[in-house]
């Protein structure tokens, strides 16, 4: 199974970080899924690493899509992490179904944790903000 590893980055307000190594397909969105879910639950804003992330399938997305909008509506902040250097398998996905807009998108880790601590779920500041 392609790993998917949880690290607390900030325990004031709670904040997550769940990155993505690999490909991550339906094998894996369950247990991506369950993790996402378990930490919204707990109030924990998210950030999704998806810089070592070769490929993504439309499961994932929908996980990751369905996060957010958990997120949203919990008042929390959610956001991805996709390098600008280089255009992966993950940048095309979200491109050719016209999600990217639907997520707050950085380039670096402390960007999307500033992002995410004003409440970012989308490229806009969502109405927690």
């Amino acid at each position: 199974m392609a790993p998917i590893s949880v690290t607390l980055a900030r325990p004031d307000p709670p904040t997550a970080v769940v990155a993505l190594v690999g490909e991550h397909d339906l094998y894996s969105s369950e247990r991506l899924e369950n993790e996402l879910t378990v930490l919204l639950e707990n109030s924990h804003r998210i950030i999704v690493d998806l810089r070592d992330t070769s490929f993504i399938d439309s499961t994932t997305l929908s996980v990751l899509l369905g996060a957010r909008h958990l997120a949203e509506d919990s008042s929390l902040g959610f956001a991805l992490v996709l390098s600008e250097q280089r255009y992966t398998q993950v940048h095309q996905i979200l491109d050719l179904t016209g999600l990217g807009r639907s997520f707050a998108i950085f380039a670096t880790l402390e960007d999307a944790l500033n992002g995410v601590l004003s409440g970012r779920t989308t490229g806009r500041p969502s109405k927690a903000a």
